[in-house]
């Protein structure tokens, strides 16, 4: 357990945190987000696949390093509108709307947070 200290106008009150591996907080409508539009800019070819390798599971790698670069373009891929939902503890569903261009297509990613991270285990695009 670590201790921290707060400063409150009574004065000064200790608290115990939880031992825990990551410090971090868990923002599911900050990075879920971020890890859609960085997946958008694997589809267009302006990011390694590898970079992402730690936030993706393995059939998840794969069908990324076959779509890899389906939209090339040169404009960087734009994240129009994001879709959060929760069917159940610890798994997220994002859909996406992602502006290549002049053309929009669709991106829905399945993630589940385990081991104090958040895990894309599916990547759904209109290519196959």
């Amino acid at each position: 357990m670590t201790i921290a200290t707060d400063d409150h106008r009574r004065g000064r009150r200790e608290r115990r945190l939880p031992a825990c591996p990551s410090r971090r907080r868990v923002r599911p409508g900050r990075d879920l987000p971020l890890l859609a539009q960085l997946v958008a800019e694997v589809l267009a070819g302006q990011r390694s696949p590898r970079q992402l390798r730690p936030c993706l599971s393995e059939s998840a790698y794969r069908s990324l390093l076959l779509r890899a670069g389906c939209y090339t373009m040169r404009q960087r891929p734009r994240l129009r509108m994001v879709v959060l939902d929760g069917p159940e503890p610890g798994v997220a569903e994002v859909s996406g709307v992602v502006a290549y261009g002049e053309r929009h297509r669709a991106l829905a990613l399945r993630v589940v947070y385990a081991e104090y991270r958040w895990v894309c285990t599916h990547i759904e695009t209109d290519v196959r």
